[in-house]
C-alpha cells in the first residue's frame, strides 16, 4: 500500500505509458500512485505518477531507461494528492 502522506512531486508521462510507468517504479521499490494532473501544472485533462520528492531523480532515470518520456517532474509546495481530496470533499 501507498502512503499518500510522503507523495510530494510529480512525474507526468504519456497516458500510453501511464501503467507501464507505475509499474516499473513500484517494481523498482518507489511509492508511486497515479493522480490527476493539477491544471496548472499541465494544460488539458492529463493523469501523472505522485512520487516522494526524495525519489524525483530516481523516478526520473527508471523511466529514462525504459524509454518513457517524461514530460513533466514537479515538486509541489503541498501534498498534491491530499490537497485534491481535501478540495473535493469541502
Amino acid at each position: 500500500m501507498v502512503d499518500t502522506r510522503q507523495l510530494d512531486a510529480l512525474v507526468t508521462v504519456s497516458q500510453r505509458d501511464i501503467l507501464k510507468a507505475l509499474s516499473l517504479l513500484r517494481s523498482g521499490g518507489l511509492q508511486a500512485k497515479v493522480f490527476p494532473t493539477p491544471p496548472r501544472l499541465f494544460a488539458g485533462c492529463s493523469l501523472s505518477i505522485a512520487v516522494a520528492s526524495r525519489d524525483l531523480d530516481a523516478s526520473s532515470e527508471v523511466l529514462l531507461q525504459a524509454k518513457i518520456e517524461v514530460l513533466l517532474t514537479s515538486y509541489c509546495d503541498e501534498n498534491p494528492v491530499w490537497s485534491f481530496y481535501d478540495k473535493t470533499w469541502n
